[in-house]
């Protein structure tokens, strides 16, 4: 009698164990397929599906490594606050206790301890954890994707890059990997490469929130921005349903902001008609003080939340910037680096806006020395810090950071060239300055104003060197580059006014040059020759 009994039994418990596995495992897929979606709603999807799968085995430690990551990001990137904290480091300690392996355990635990104030531990034991996988033959995207947005945190771009650009091989199709990548373009000054990034990501998760940040902020910060794109992304982020995280929302109403700062200062400009199809557009309103209110109401609620991530003061700074309060931007940035002094973009920022403001070329070099201490070679610093010296006539010093930021044979930079260039003609040494403006104008084809800008320089070489028929062809040739370069023309116009022959030529040039730029660099001298 009792065998029956007890071969039911067996069944019975055999029957609600696979069950709970079957269930277990529904709702791990579920959380997996939610942490791809990459956005402060799937998050927490996440997080509900990883719970559910709890619920069926409290042990999981595949369940509690979702529920370590995904925490970990609402805390450390969408301003989870304390809760999320607290949730994150709890989890992560049950999954360590189940003795399960994942890419989820480590990488969880690396962006704790980052967002901890312990980055150098965390650095140090992923990359451990990366090589001990990659010997197994079981590479993980995941785990270089934490790395490199470590290495980014740190500073150090160019392995940030090596880790981004092994994660994204591995898993072409994640839209984290690509925001990641665009975010890091756009700190290197790569923005044609982080407009790419971010369109990839929107390409393999449409709306993806990051993104559609990134590339917002990143259209504002040219020169000529498409304002209605702009407007459009920054709409869909505040208004969308489910919302972004609050941290994003911040940024997006602070990039609205910006916006509104940038078309009010070009709508003066305008005719009547295109004010109006303008700001039907963009939503801003051609009334200055309409929209200045506006502009500060939005400004104050993403500000608000800057407290918790100093990434928000930058996006204020560049539109303290676009309106020439220079000091104001750079206590932003100032800001950022008390929150947070370990981010080495950050004094890079600070180095852009003091380089503009007269007299800030002292700090803005110690600023790029804190940075370069940090990221090591790194061209782009070396090319600013010479940029900071040159301006403080320091100029054998800021020869040698121009030098460095070239000695990659293999890698482009026509920005340190062309300030060689410049330096090299200074010191009347052609040879050197036409050698590097050459090389400069090879790395800027297809780039129509700096192309302009090193055909004016080179041009300059020749006239100074005595050359007048190679100075004549290459301002020529710096004028056809881009037409809008002003420089290029005066100095056409100064070459030609020099001779009988040309001077009526040379009148008229320096006369349009007057008209293009009336307050420019060379305006006076301009009046000068041709009066």
């Amino acid at each position: 009698m009792l065998i029956p009994v007890v071969m039911g039994g067996y069944y019975f418990v055999g029957q609600y164990k696979a069950r709970n596995n079957r269930e277990r495992n529904r709702h791990l897929a579920a959380a997996a397929e939610q942490l791809k979606h990459d956005s402060y709603d799937s998050y927490q999807k996440a997080t509900k599906e990883a719970d559910a799968a709890l619920g069926f085995d409290s042990s999981s430690g595949a369940a509690h490594a979702y529920l370590a990551y995904a925490y970990a990001i609402r805390w450390g990137e969408h301003g989870g606050g304390d809760a999320a904290r607290t949730q994150a480091e709890e989890h992560l300690a049950e999954a360590k206790k189940s003795g399960e392996v994942s890419a989820y355990l480590y990488s969880a635990e690396a962006l704790i301890k980052t967002y901890g104030g312990k980055s150098v531990d965390a650095l140090k034991e992923l990359e451990e954890r990366v090589k001990a996988f990659d010997a197994k033959g079981a590479r993980s995207p995941l785990m270089y994707l934490t790395l490199g947005l470590i290495q980014m945190n740190a500073g150090d771009l160019e392995h940030a890059r090596e880790s981004l650009e092994v994660a994204q091989g591995q898993s072409p199709d994640d839209p984290r990997i690509y925001a990641a990548l665009g975010r890091l373009q756009r700190d290197r000054g790569e923005d044609n490469a982080a407009w790419k990034s971010f369109d990839f990501a929107l390409r393999y998760e449409r709306d993806h929130q990051e993104s559609l940040l990134g590339k917002a902020i990143l259209m504002l910060d040219q020169d000529s921005p498409n304002y209605e794109t702009a407007a459009k992304m920054l709409k869909k982020l505040i208004t969308a349903d489910p919302p972004p995280s609050p941290r994003q929302l911040a940024a997006a109403q602070l990039g609205q902001a910006l916006l509104i700062s940038r078309v009010s200062k070009v709508m003066p400009t305008l005719a009547a008609d295109v004010q109006k199809q303008l700001s039907d557009a963009t939503g801003v309103s051609p009334d200055p003080e309409k929209a200045k209110a506006e502009m500060l109401k939005v400004d104050r609620e993403g500000a608000d939340f800057a407290r918790i991530d100093p990434e928000l003061h930058l996006i204020r700074a560049r539109r303290l910037r676009s309106e020439g309060q220079l000091d104001q931007a750079a206590n932003e940035i100032r800001e950022a680096i008390k929150q947070d002094p370990s981010r080495a973009h950050f004094y890079i920022e600070l180095a852009k806006v003091l380089l503009e403001k007269p007299g800030g070329e002292r700090e803005a070099e110690k600023a790029l020395e804190t940075a370069l201490n940090t990221m090591r070679d790194s061209p782009k610093l070396q090319v600013m810090l010479g940029d900071a010296l040159r301006r403080q006539g320091k100029l054998d010093d800021a020869i040698k950071q121009y030098e460095a930021a070239t000695k990659d044979p293999k890698a482009k930079n026509p920005e340190a060239r062309l300030a060689l260039g410049g330096l090299y003609r200074e010191k009347k040494d052609w040879t050197k300055a036409e050698a590097e403006l050459n090389k400069a104008a090879q790395e800027y084809v297809g780039q129509s104003y700096k192309l302009a800008r090193t055909h004016t320089e080179l041009g300059r070489v020749y006239e100074e060197k005595g050359d007048r028929t190679k100075a004549e062809e290459t301002f020529k040739s710096a004028v056809g580059d881009d037409a809008e370069y002003a420089p290029a023309v005066f100095f056409l116009g100064k070459l030609y006014v020099t001779d009988r022959k040309t001077y009526l030529a040379g009148k008229t040039a320096l006369q349009k040059y007057l008209q293009m730029d009336p307050r420019g660099q060379y305006a006076e001298e301009a009046h000068r020759l041709a009066p």
